[in-house]
């Protein structure tokens, strides 16, 4: 599959009037969704997902060759991958509310691949990507294959739809203040496991300081081996930026700010992080 998509900065002070727009764009009021996002880093040396015994048995045949294909992806270059799981506002966090049993929780297994070089159209990003939807036991999947827990954070979106193109306004949280995370590169792996109770929903802290939320116009490929209608999409979208042009500043995004490979290390040299910083224009 590929995802094709085109981003905007909205300012939290105009949410209420990009949510109006698209309103009437779209027909519809938004769908609102909330997301605990699990980051998962792949070994130094890729191995792919050749240890199968957590896998969900037996795996269902619409599934199957899509586990096949993320192998073959995780098996020539080692990646940050996602366990995303669906949370509600009112009954996952704070205190008093039961922790979430990861394992026997279903959720969806992303994996996205480092973007193409934009071709001509520096305002659209397009990566291929692999999707495993309602699919248990993804962290003891990936423990036994090597990919160790990085970090977690939630998403909250809301989203239209117009036909095949999808509108979100996505807002990103830490659990704790930001001065209590350390750097993902100075983390031990031995010591550091996903949160046993989620925090009230008022103690998260936006990752944009500002509270920005960020607008992605998308839409998907599911046959992303016909150039055709990658260039269909991409005309879609290029239409829609003409039609909103003046409501929304579409940006282009330096493709680096989606680069989810993990940095194969030589042996005998320390591997340098890597950061990439996003200014208000």
């Amino acid at each position: 599959m590929y995802e094709v998509f085109m981003t905007s900065i909205v300012e939290d002070a105009e949410f209420t009037s990009a949510c109006s727009v698209l309103e009437g764009l779209c027909s519809m009021k938004p769908w609102e969704s909330v997301v605990r996002v699990l980051y998962f880093q792949g070994p130094p040396r890729p191995v792919g997902l050749s240890n199968q015994t957590s896998i969900e048995k037996p795996i269902r045949k619409n599934v199957a060759p899509l586990w096949r294909e993320l192998h073959q992806n995780l098996s020539r270059q080692s990646y940050m991958v996602q366990a995303r799981y669906e949370i509600l506002k009112d009954r996952d966090f704070g205190s008093e509310e039961k922790p979430m049993e990861l394992d026997a929780t279903p959720c969806v297994l992303r994996w996205a691949d480092f973007p193409d070089p934009p071709h001509g159209k520096p305002l659209l990003t397009q990566r291929k990507m692999v999707e495993l939807w309602e699919q248990r036991a993804i962290p003891s999947v990936l423990r036994d294959n090597q990919h160790q827990f990085k970090g977690e954070m939630v998403e909250e979106t809301y989203r239209f739809f117009r036909d095949e193109i999808e509108f979100a306004l996505t807002k990103q949280y830490f659990f704790n203040p930001i001065q209590e995370y350390t750097p993902l590169e100075s983390r031990q792996a031995n010591t550091f496991s996903p949160v046993a109770q989620l925090p009230a929903w008022s103690n998260l802290t936006p990752v944009d300081m500002q509270g920005r939320w960020i607008m992605q116009v998308k839409t998907h490929v599911l046959q992303d081996n016909k150039p055709d209608e990658i260039r269909k999409a991409q005309d879609k979208l290029m239409a829609l930026r003409n039609e909103l042009d003046g409501v929304f500043d579409f940006r282009t995004i330096d493709r680096k700010v989606y680069d989810t490979r993990i940095a194969q290390q030589q042996q005998g040299v320390q591997a340098l992080p890597q950061k990439v910083m996003i200014g208000k224009n």
